[in-house]
């Protein structure tokens, strides 16, 4: 793949009008070697509305479409894929999804496919419309060698801008491949999310090196330096996930209070964020009940002072040098240390809170996901 803002230039071919001039009529078609995958947008005749997108068809093959109408061919970039826009987030991406309804990887709303296409895309249909009606008006064959457009004839021209992530869809029978800015996406074919092989991994990595320091690293305080930087981003990282699953949340009907207290919720404080999710939904982060596929998952309930005092000791970390003040002796339940002593993190707490926390993410993302219908399923 290239790099990330690479301008990725749409493939290049030969789209050829056809006048016969029997009928009067005018064909068009698309030929080359240079093109990587296409697909078919039914124009009406007069150019301003975009009816149908329309697979490519096979010889002899019946293609059902809005008719009568003009058939542009739309070429994807040289990677098979095509830019798309959120109609709700405005927000852009690039997928090999481009028929039937699109959920947008951001937001993760759906929408029919045609309200994805960007507007480079739209002033390029538009100029394929004027060729076609130059072509008519004229009565004489034209073509247009898709190679030789620049950016200087932007409206014969669309090139898609690569991503950060690029993801291929995990679900069963699915496969679509996206590419999208940040790490976390839904996807646009069937609406799941990417989340679980990130988020998983990302801590598999995090328990993987802290055995390693454990064996590796002699020095007490660069060790306790890595627990509490793994501490500290064990909850960012929750918060990361917790932020991309509540746009699914706000996808769903909800009431004006409601609806800001959910943009509100912090998952920097889980207990917190697990009470209000149990209140609304009657889920959380402590609970997955299980399906037939994903069996049942339980923080137990003993963990849960344990896990107030490591987010009470994450907070002091952040915001008072590590040193105990009133409030972390009030909020930890924490009764082995005093008044402005440094806390310290010993690895085995560092390794039980990165356990914990990766089985919140793991409840909460089932718990969103297959909670509530997904598209797709």
């Amino acid at each position: 793949m290239t790099e990330f803002k690479d301008k990725i230039p749409a493939a290049g071919a030969k789209v050829e009008f056809l006048y016969d001039a029997a009928s009067g009529a005018i064909s068009n078609q698309i030929s080359g070697t240079g093109f990587m995958a296409f697909y078919q947008v039914a124009l009406s005749l007069d150019g301003r509305h975009l009816l149908a997108s329309v697979p490519p068809g096979g010889l002899g093959q019946v293609m059902i479409y809005p008719k009568p109408s003009l058939l542009a061919f739309v070429q994807s970039d040289q990677q098979a894929m095509w830019g798309r826009c959120c109609p709700s987030c405005g927000k852009y991406f690039r997928t090999n999804h481009i028929m039937d309804t699109t959920y947008c990887p951001y937001c993760s709303q759906p929408a029919p496919d045609l309200a994805f296409i960007t507007e480079e895309q739209k002033k390029y249909l538009t100029a394929f419309y004027d060729a076609f009606a130059r072509a008519h008006l004229q009565q004489t064959n034209t073509s247009l060698e898709m190679a030789e457009i620049t950016d200087a004839t932007s409206n014969w021209h669309y090139s898609e801008e690569k991503q950060q992530r690029h993801f291929t869809c995990q679900a069963d029978k699915c496969g679509a491949q996206t590419d999208i800015l940040g790490e976390y996406g839904y996807c646009p074919r069937c609406g799941r999310t990417n989340a679980r092989k990130l988020f998983s991994g990302l801590f598999d990595q995090e328990l993987g090196r802290l055995e390693e320091v454990r064996s590796t690293v002699a020095d007490r305080r660069e060790r306790g330096a890595v627990w509490e930087k793994m501490t500290v981003d064990a909850v960012s990282r929750l918060e990361a996930l917790g932020k991309h699953l509540r746009r699914r949340l706000l996808g769903y009907p909800l009431t004006v209070v409601r609806r800001k207290q959910l943009e509100k919720l912090s998952f920097q404080q889980p207990l917190v964020a697990d009470a209000s999710l149990q209140e609304w939904y009657g889920m959380g982060l402590f609970e997955w009940l299980g399906s037939d596929t994903n069996p049942r998952r339980v923080v137990a309930q003993s963990e849960i002072p344990f896990l107030r005092k490591m987010v009470q000791r994450r907070h002091i970390l952040i915001h008072n040098g590590g040193v105990v003040d009133r409030d972390y002796l009030e909020l930890s339940g924490d009764t082995h240390v005093r008044l402005d002593e440094r806390i310290e993190i010993r690895s085995n707490e560092a390794k039980r809170f990165l356990e914990n926390v990766k089985e919140m993410g793991l409840n909460l993302l089932d718990n969103v996901e297959d909670g509530f219908s997904v598209g797709g399923d």
